[in-house]
C-alpha cells in the first residue's frame, strides 16, 4: 500500500473530525472509499481477481452511500450549530491523543508496506472516536464510514487479503447502519430543527 494512500486516508480522517460542513465531511470520506477502490482495482488487474473485486465494491460504496448522505443533508439544508458539541481543536486533540495511545496497544499483526499498520489502526480509531465526539447523527453515521475504511485499509494490505464474502458482509452491514442513520437524522431534525444526537436525552416517556 502507498504511502499517499495510507496518510491521506488519516488525514481525510482528521479532517472529519474537524471540519464544520457535513457536505465536506462526506466528500472527506467519499474519496478515502474511492481511493482505496481505485488502488484495489489497480493492483488487482495484475495480481489477483479477488482484489479487483474488492476495489469495484469499494468504489461502489464511495459512489452509493454518500450520496445516500448527501439526499439527508439537501432534506435538512437549516441547520443550527450544535451548541453541546466540543470546539474543533478541542475535538481534535482528543482524538489525536486517543488514537495514539490505541495504536501503542493494538499489538502487531503483520501487514504488507512501511506504516500501513499504524495507518490502518489509526484510521479505525479516528472512525470510532469520530462518531464519540461528533453530536450530529449525520457525522456519527460517517464515523462508522471512517472505521470500515480502516478495516479495509488494513484488509488490502494483508498477504491473501479479505475473503469477498466478508468484503460484501461488510459492505451490507454498512448500507444497513448508514440508511437507518440516515432516515434517523433527517426524522430527528424534522422534529427538533437539527441534527444534534445529545437533543434526545431531554425526551421522556
Amino acid at each position: 500500500m502507498t504511502g499517499a494512500v495510507t496518510w491521506g486516508l488519516v488525514v481525510s480522517s482528521l479532517a472529519v473530525i474537524v471540519v464544520r460542513r457535513r457536505s465536506l465531511a462526506i466528500a472527506l470520506v467519499a474519496a478515502q472509499s474511492l481511493g482505496l477502490g481505485l488502488y484495489a482495482v489497480t493492483q488487482g488487474s495484475h495480481t489477483s481477481t479477488a482484489l479487483a473485486v474488492t476495489g469495484t465494491v469499494l468504489i461502489a460504496k464511495a459512489l452509493v452511500l454518500p450520496a445516500l448522505l448527501f439526499f439527508t443533508v439537501r432534506r435538512a439544508r437549516k441547520e443550527r450549530l450544535i451548541a453541546t458539541e466540543l470546539p474543533a481543536l478541542g475535538r481534535l486533540a482528543i482524538s489525536v491523543a486517543a488514537a495514539l495511545a490505541i495504536e501503542q496497544l493494538i499489538p502487531r499483526f503483520g501487514l504488507t508496506g512501511a506504516g500501513t499498520e499504524h495507518a490502518a489502526v489509526a484510521v479505525l480509531a479516528l472512525g470510532i472516536l469520530t462518531a464519540v465526539v461528533r453530536r450530529a447523527v449525520l457525522f456519527q453515521a460517517l464515523g462508522f464510514l471512517i472505521a470500515e475504511n480502516g478495516i479495509y485499509l488494513a484488509g488490502l494490505s494483508l498477504p491473501g487479503g479479505l475473503p469477498v464474502f466478508i468484503e460484501l458482509g461488510l459492505v451490507f452491514d454498512l448500507v444497513v447502519i448508514v440508511s437507518v442513520a440516515a432516515a434517523f437524522a433527517a426524522k430527528i431534525h424534522e422534529q427538533l430543527g437539527s441534527g444534534d444526537s445529545s437533543l434526545l436525552e431531554a425526551l421522556r416517556d
